[in-house]
């Protein structure tokens, strides 16, 4: 009979435990060799910048209002005539409007909040009074991020998108006849001294342009009667006040520097529309190299000035004065 065969040998508790923490090491460096981490800390979260903040918030609501515009064309079968014009427009502002802010913001969540589009719970079908007055209040949100952007060129976006939704709101009350609530007043008036960030160039622009309107649209104001000759006559007024306290402001009043002459070319035909349009491209380039806090007068200025084109016969457009350089 053959011997049992002898236990195996049971390894000491200690000598055991060394083993599975030497083994665990080896496995450690092996897999992290391989690329792989058995723990790692949680990426730190992103802080999007003021400019990303002003840019979702801008983002978000012109969103809101295509969204808005387009159920409101749905909810009513396509909305024939002028009120379905006005509401397609809005949308078609809006995918410009989009494209030059870079698309839907897809970074961190933006601690400024889009504009609220509404009463929480309501489930009526939009309406045209809805997305005018979701237009006015998305530009009144606009205006009030300029100061917050420190890029000029994303500051000149955000006011030409203020500028629009302000010109669209009103087109789209007045083709449903309907009222919307009265957007902020605006004071509109030349700044006493020359923003900061302004080049002397472009100011220099906008004084000529300022003069030149005042000239034309008092000619235009001597060739008509009644009415029509009191409006333009004092919008000519208002243009002249402007120019002196633009050359006043950029220290150019009379000096080499001063653009303004003593006549201008009349345009072949829509003079008002001209002057005003040309008014609206200058201030927007104006715009382009602000520092934050003289933004908001010039935005004014912009809106004014496109105002003025529009009821001249211009064509609203998603961005006033154009797309950036």
């Amino acid at each position: 009979m053959s011997p049992h065969p002898a236990p195996a040998r049971v390894l000491p508790r200690r000598s055991a435990a060394l083993l599975a923490a030497a083994a665990s090491v080896v496995l450690a460096l092996v897999l992290s060799g391989c690329g792989v981490r058995l723990e790692s800390d949680p990426p730190a979260p992103l802080t999007p910048t003021a400019d990303e903040r002003v840019r979702a918030a801008t983002v978000a609501d012109v969103v809101a209002v295509r969204d808005l515009a387009t159920r409101a064309l749905a909810a009513d079968g396509g909305s024939t005539g002028a009120t379905g014009a006005r509401l397609r427009a809005v949308v078609e502002h809006a995918g410009t409007q989009l494209a030059a802010l870079g698309g839907v913001y897809a970074g961190p969540a933006p601690t400024t909040t889009p504009t609220p589009t509404g009463t929480p719970g309501t489930t009526s079908p939009p309406t045209a009074r809805g997305v005018a007055t979701r237009l006015s209040s998305a530009s009144d949100a606009a205006r009030s991020r300029l100061a917050d952007a420190p890029d000029a060129h994303l500051a000149r976006l955000v006011a030409q998108v203020s500028t629009t939704q302000a010109l669209d709101a009103r087109a789209l009350a007045a083709a449903a006849h309907v009222t919307v609530p009265a957007s902020r007043a605006v004071r509109v008036a030349v700044p006493a001294t020359l923003p900061a960030g302004a080049h002397a160039s472009t100011a220099a622009t906008v004084v000529e342009n300022e003069d030149a309107a005042g000239y034309l649209l008092e000619v235009v104001a001597a060739r008509s009667h009644g009415e029509a000759r009191s409006a333009a006559a004092a919008r000519a007024a208002g243009h002249r006040t402007r120019a002196q306290d633009w050359a006043d402001a950029a220290g150019i009043a009379g000096a080499d520097g001063d653009p303004r002459r003593t006549a201008y070319a009349l345009p072949g035909k829509a003079v008002a529309r001209t002057v005003e349009s040309r008014l609206v491209t200058s201030y927007a380039a104006l715009l382009d190299s602000l520092e934050p806090k003289g933004r908001a007068a010039v935005a004014d200025l912009l809106t004014d000035a496109a105002r003025a084109a529009v009821d001249a016969g211009a064509p609203i457009t998603a961005l006033p004065g154009g797309t950036p350089k």
